[in-house]
């Protein structure tokens, strides 16, 4: 859906102010949350008692349902709201929802003190993390992305139901509480189509989808690069990119050298970045350089035992605006554009001509993965070639740097 404003359950927030305030988030965030559970309760209310009856099994959540239940929100106890309850004759299962704001323990404790024998208490939240911080406390600890996967799994009994699970499935990955499907179509369409409400869906995708490929690293890529981070997003983005990296506080001089995936309208991109310098400094191209002129055939072998899909591009790095080239305020204007399918030891010698002609140039090596492509709906074999893209590529940073 390229456009969330068709979906029913989406909450329209409006024109944004530039200068709206912390407090001005904190209530939209609340506001969320509390349109995230009406959604949820409209969803299991507005359904056949199937639907209700899969997701208690689907989290051997067992309670005494013989009757038809009320479905209620923002229902009073002693010392607590609860966000929501499913209330059946003789239990009750009270729903306190999170989905940015952080789990308040003692709330918790207040609304476990309030309750009935056979009542339960059902926390849902964004971060998988806080089951461990309520673990000591008689609750049923669920996360959104668990709910996603339970729902998506369940057949609708009639046309009605379908659609309303579509909307609801669609609403969470709206707002980023799904877990990670893939990348579509619409998608790439963004960078087209700008719509500003689709662009918290790309950034959660795209985020998700690297801190996903992140996890999945070996130890020692993990131990060195701890810095993770979402670029700056324009208003008309080409482009959307996070980066891997090490510690920024650190004095290391190949700092500025990372791993980025990154999404445009054409195709997704998963690639290493060498920069900063000139071939004669000692800054990381300039070191490259050298490296491979008194190690040329160890470069070499390293070259051919990539994957030949991969590209080697070298660029003009230029700064955006004045005459300070730094991240942030430079753009790459694209010199050469290899693939790895055929290295010699011309390619090698043509790579340092360049290096040496290029004022100041930036390499990228890397992967691309174009729109269209299956791999892209297939999330699992997706994060593996992430995986290997970011292991790969590893021992050319490693290279330069030993």
């Amino acid at each position: 859906m390229s456009n969330p404003h068709k979906n029913i359950f989406y909450y329209y927030r409006g024109p944004s102010n530039r200068n709206s305030s912390n407090e001005d988030e904190i209530i939209y965030d609340k506001q969320i949350e509390d349109n995230t559970t009406k959604a949820f309760i409209n969803c299991l209310e507005c359904s056949s008692e199937n639907l209700l009856n899969y997701f208690l099994d689907y989290f051997k959540i067992e309670i005494k349902n013989t009757t038809t239940p009320q479905f209620l929100l923002q229902v009073s106890i002693v010392k607590g709201r609860p966000d929501a309850v499913i209330k059946f004759v003789n239990s009750s299962i009270y729903i306190e929802n999170k989905v940015s704001a952080p789990v308040d323990k003692t709330q918790l404790t207040n609304h476990l003190k309030a309750l009935n024998k056979n009542d339960l208490l059902l926390l849902i939240t964004n971060n998988i993390q806080d089951n461990e911080t309520v673990k000591d406390l008689d609750i049923i600890y669920i996360n959104w992305n668990e709910i996603y996967r339970c729902l998506k799994n369940y057949i609708p009994t009639n046309r009605n139901e379908k659609f309303l699970l579509e909307q609801f499935l669609n609403y969470l990955e709206v707002i980023g509480l799904s877990e990670f499907t893939g990348f579509s179509n619409d998608d790439f369409d963004f960078f087209i189509n700008n719509i500003e409400d689709y662009k918290p869906i790309i950034r959660n995708k795209i985020e998700k989808f690297a801190n996903l490929v992140y996890e999945s690293l070996n130890h020692e890529i993990k131990s060195v690069y701890i810095d993770k981070h979402l670029g700056i997003i324009s208003k008309n983005p080409e482009v959307i990119w996070f980066g891997i990296r090490k510690n920024q506080k650190l004095k290391d001089v190949f700092k500025h050298c990372n791993f980025t995936i990154e999404i445009d309208a054409d195709a997704l991109r998963i690639y290493t970045v060498i920069r900063d310098g000139k071939y004669n400094q000692k800054k990381p191209i300039g070191i490259l350089y050298k490296k491979i002129k008194n190690n040329y055939d160890e470069f070499l072998s390293l070259l051919k035992s990539l994957d030949n899909k991969y590209f080697f591009n070298i660029s003009k790095r230029v700064p955006k605006t004045g005459k300070t080239i730094r991240p942030g305020n430079e753009k790459w204007i694209l010199q050469s554009m290899l693939t790895l399918e055929i290295i010699t030891d011309e390619t090698i010698d043509y790579l340092l001509v360049l290096l040496k002609k290029i004022e100041f140039p930036g390499i990228h090596i890397g992967l691309i993965i174009k729109r269209g492509d299956k791999i892209l709906q297939e999330p699992e074999k997706l994060i593996a070639v992430g995986k290997k893209v970011i292991e790969e590529e590893y021992k050319v940073l490693k290279f330069l740097e030993s």
